[in-house]
């Protein structure tokens, strides 16, 4: 079943729900367990090393590329890829950076690891967010947060 279902979001690249859509509905829902039957698949979390293979897939790299573009140790970036690491929140940023990732696929990677999203209202947050948009890389980025002041994603 696992197969079938990493097929099928390959294969048709599924549109996930907002999580404000799925509040709205949850607000309107007149049974939780009905709700949650409709929307399993909203609320399936996968692991993060299911979510960067996925990643590999989607973007066509290899995991060298990756963690090379990322500026990580090889060494650290293929533990964390393959599951004997759990990454602080700065590493898997910057495996964003090594993608890239947008946005959205980042805070999707960050809830997978149990770790906080990018957050708007945070000035080094914001920095990150803005870098990933305009697909600058994790040095580009570093360059910014040090001109801004924050403490940057490498040392």
């Amino acid at each position: 079943m696992t197969f079938m279902k990493q097929n099928y979001h390959e294969v048709l690249d599924i549109v996930e729900k907002s999580t404000e859509e799925l509040l709205h509905e949850l607000q309107k829902a007149e049974d939780v367990f009905e709700f949650t039957k409709e929307n399993k698949e909203e609320m399936e979390v996968i692991s993060l090393t299911e979510q960067l293979e996925q990643l590999l897939k989607k973007y066509q790299k290899q995991k060298k590329d990756v963690i090379r573009d990322a500026g990580m140790d090889t060494t650290y970036g293929y533990q964390i890829f393959d599951g004997r690491k759990k990454p602080r929140r700065d590493k898997l940023i910057q495996l964003a950076f090594g993608f890239p990732l947008t946005v959205e696929e980042a805070n999707k990677m960050f809830r997978a690891a149990g770790v906080s999203d990018l957050y708007v209202r945070c000035k080094r947050d914001t920095i990150c967010m803005y870098c990933l948009k305009q697909k600058m890389t994790v040095d580009e980025c570093n360059a910014l947060l040090y001109q801004a002041g924050e403490e940057t994603l490498t040392q």
